[in-house]
């Protein structure tokens, strides 16, 4: 009977590793997707600049650049997530011992998986409504508007993973205690 759940749970710990594998392959692809949009923003938005200066403003770069950041943002947020680059207060939670902040961590984890989970529904809602009434942006790009709003489903897709595996890694490392916790 030990020996079958020893065997489970090294099973199981195979198959967690070989998903935080694949997840953080994917996040690291989001943020090269990412990045590259970011190096793209600057020379658009210095084109524009110089030919309104020169009196021929172009409507174009306006939504290109919009468009790029909106990608560029939900690329980029579970890759920050993932290298904790996000700004946390742990004012408090810094004066407590290891283990009581790797289990607030881990509610805090679990607190923003629901609302990934709640942010992947609303977008694939958004992007369904989209699809089905037909909904076409305004400008003189004329396309689909669910086009734009797929970045959300996949960054809130992407976040939830992140927070998952980051949930996974502190359980673990509560049973035991091998190495030191991600911080």
């Amino acid at each position: 009977m030990l020996r079958g759940m020893f065997i489970f749970m090294k099973a199981f710990q195979r198959i967690m590793d070989g998903i935080t594998s694949v997840v953080d392959r994917c996040v690291s692809f989001s943020f090269w997707a990412a990045a590259v949009l970011l190096f793209f923003l600057g020379p658009i938005a210095f084109y524009e600049v110089v030919v309104r200066k020169l009196g021929h403003p172009t409507t174009w770069t306006f939504h290109i650049l919009v468009y790029s950041q909106l990608f560029m943002i939900w690329f980029g947020v579970a890759y920050t997530q993932k290298v904790r680059g996000h700004v946390n207060v742990d004012i408090i939670t810094r004066l407590l011992p290891l283990t009581v902040r790797i289990i607030t961590r881990i509610f805090a984890y679990l607190v923003c998986q629901v609302i990934s989970l709640i942010l992947i529904w609303q977008s694939w809602v958004m992007i369904k409504r989209s699809y089905v009434y037909k909904l076409m942006t305004t400008e003189e790009f004329l396309h689909p508007i669910y086009w734009l709003q797929i970045p959300t489903l996949i960054g809130a897709v992407l976040l939830f993973l992140v927070f998952f595996c980051q949930t996974y890694k502190d359980i673990t490392w509560l049973f035991t205690r091998e190495g030191p916790p991600a911080e």
